[in-house]
């Protein structure tokens, strides 16, 4: 049995709070959305799919900005100089949490490893400074550690991690993960120049593996399918968050999964319009059924960067069918509260889908 309705709305509500941002406390928490209709479960899916205020996005990022500035300073003590990028749903506007976490890259300015068959791979300088790339970037990890303690002296600095540094509570008003890692110069970015191509390799402290990802590739693809859907697909990547958020199952699909099937929703079934919201909700909907009764398709969908397929492991088919399944649930109680008490019996997965993709929830102007 999932939660209520009326305890997914107090877990929405409690998860999009942000007690930093000022101008949100003094409106007692209440957001637009709120505002829009008195019916619980179109509430949720409205609030679900609304981004987080803006100020609190403003706030996740001053806290990464802070850490940056910090290390940039200290650093060069040491010999580093490294490139700070943001990675995750922060810079992608697709967190639901009112104070989210933030994920701050520290790239080793000179260490970088690159594709031998790309265009340019005999422009390389092969380096001859003794040791790995894993022991250049993990020294570079160790002075961070040091320089961040030290300057932050009052935080909880957690070296603990195997992949990053995590930075909390002491006058932090978000936690931020730091990110030691390096620049991978794949084929397409030796070809074309253009950071979006750019991998990073991260290293691991415990084993000193190196795992590569493409963080700038990956949300280009996903803000061209949000401008693509006027924000739609951004909505619905939130909305299947927060319904996985909000599941009593441990489900092992990722934020990362959950992005990666939406890219994969044709545009014009999320796409957004003025006072239409809910036919996202009708839109995403009938794409995850899709996926569940063809398995063989869903199975060979690729995340947006190209680097994998998005249902790897088995396990996470499970949970992908539970929150198809929850989806789907949302979609039928908010539909029953479009058509009122007169029909009692539950009406097909089309008839839901129609009546949600045909409402209209009217705009609160702010005051």
């Amino acid at each position: 049995m999932e939660y209520s309705i009326e305890d997914r709305l107090k877990r929405l509500k409690s998860r999009r709070m942000d007690a930093s941002n000022v101008p949100l406390v003094n409106r007692g928490f209440v957001e637009e959305y709120d505002r829009r209709t008195n019916n619980q479960a179109t509430r949720y899916a409205l609030g679900a799919m609304q981004e987080v205020d803006f100020r609190s996005t403003e706030i996740s990022i001053e806290e990464a900005q802070k850490v940056e500035n910090a290390l940039t300073e200290r650093l060069l003590k040491h010999g580093y100089r490294p490139r700070f990028r943001l990675q995750g749903s922060v810079p992608m506007n697709t967190h639901i949490r009112g104070a989210s976490d933030v994920d701050l890259l520290e790239i080793h300015g000179e260490t970088i490893t690159f594709a031998g068959s790309g265009p340019s791979a005999c422009n390389y300088v092969v380096s001859t400074r003794p040791g790995t790339i894993a022991d250049e970037v993990l020294a570079m990890r160790t002075a961070s550690e040091e320089e961040l303690t030290t300057h932050f002296w009052g935080a909880k600095v957690d070296r603990s991690n195997a992949k990053s540094i995590q930075l909390s509570e002491g006058g932090f008003r978000r936690k931020v993960d730091v990110v030691p890692s390096h620049w991978f110069d794949s084929v397409d970015y030796q070809r074309y120049q253009n950071e979006i191509f750019r991998g990073v390799g991260v290293i691991n402290k415990d084993t000193k593996e190196r795992h590569h990802n493409y963080p700038f590739l990956f949300r280009h693809h996903i803000d061209k399918k949000g401008k693509d859907t006027y924000g739609g697909a951004k909505m619905a990547i939130r909305l299947l968050k927060s319904l996985s958020a909000d599941s009593k199952k441990d489900l092992t699909i990722s934020s990362y999964d959950i992005a990666s099937v939406v890219f994969h929703c044709p545009s014009n079934s999320i796409m957004r319009h003025v006072a239409r919201d809910l036919a996202i909700l009708s839109g995403i909907s009938a794409f995850l059924n899709q996926l569940a009764v063809n398995r063989s398709q869903a199975e060979a969908l690729m995340s947006p960067d190209g680097t994998r397929k998005i249902f790897d492991k088995s396990k996470k088919w499970n949970s992908f069918l539970t929150l198809v399944a929850n989806t789907f649930q949302l979609a039928r109680e908010v539909e029953r509260e479009l058509v009122g008490p007169s029909f009692l019996l539950d009406r097909d997965f089309s008839q839901v889908l129609k009546s949600l993709n045909e409402s209209k929830i009217p705009i609160v102007p702010n005051h």
